[in-house]
């Protein structure tokens, strides 16, 4: 198993100029089938289609025995059903209610958490990062997503801000290096923490950096100078 790797950042909660909090320092992301596919590197001889196949027969049973009101222990986490909201009656409205899944460790995470060995980095000398990239049309984080449809990236200190031509969402073919910016009008939702963009339909098929640059301080002025984030994993263009 290989290391979490992390950078150390300052604690803004204490005056204490020597306490820092571990950032894990995200690799990427798998889903269903790219971790068959890990499966098979390993030696696991059934085929691609019928694991993952299984597997999501796995997890829709799994959903919905939670939300019919069992506890489900899948071995990884155990989950169980909760209702949110104030009840005046005896009436369940949606508006005003709402069913969520309360999530533990199951066994397999505590054993894989008691394993995990830590490996600091050093201090992380920018908090602007991308943890995650993934395809709303499909709402799986896959690293593939699909041109002219809304995708989510992750992270923090990513709101697009300031008036340097270099600032915005950018896609660059890691094949050809050409770069395509994601027009402004397209950013749907920026926050600091999460960025919703149309994925340019102009894009070819093919494999893709995703980086987001910007002169977004945290503060009510700019940065003088942008700064980018390169997202780590390699995203596809279907």
């Amino acid at each position: 198993m290989q290391p979490l790797r992390a950078w150390l950042r300052a604690n803004k909660l204490t005056a204490d100029p020597s306490d820092y909090t571990a950032v894990p320092d995200l690799n990427g992301t798998y889903n269903v089938r790219s971790l068959v596919e890990a499966l098979q590197a390993e030696g696991m001889e059934i085929q691609a289609e019928t694991a993952v196949d299984i597997i999501t027969r796995f997890n829709r049973k799994a959903a919905e025995m939670t939300t019919s009101g069992y506890s489900v222990n899948t071995g990884l986490v155990v989950m169980q059903p909760r209702i949110r909201g104030k009840f005046t009656n005896q009436t369940f409205d949606p508006q005003k209610h709402r069913v969520y899944i309360s999530v533990r460790q199951g066994v397999a995470m505590r054993k894989a958490i008691a394993d995990a060995t830590v490996e600091i980095q050093g201090e992380q000398e920018s908090k602007m990062t991308i943890y995650l990239v993934e395809d709303l049309s499909t709402d799986t984080p896959t690293n593939t997503l699909t041109k002219g449809k809304n995708a989510r990236i992750l992270g923090a200190m990513l709101k697009i801000d300031g008036e340097d031509p270099s600032v915005g969402v950018t896609f660059t073919n890691t094949a050809t290096k050409t770069a395509t910016r994601v027009d402004r009008k397209d950013v749907i939702r920026n926050k600091p923490s999460e960025l919703v963009i149309l994925v340019p339909d102009t894009l070819a098929a093919g494999k893709y950096q995703v980086s987001v640059t910007t002169q977004f301080s945290g503060g009510s002025k700019p940065l003088k100078a942008p700064r980018t984030a390169t997202y780590k994993g390699e995203i596809t263009i279907a």
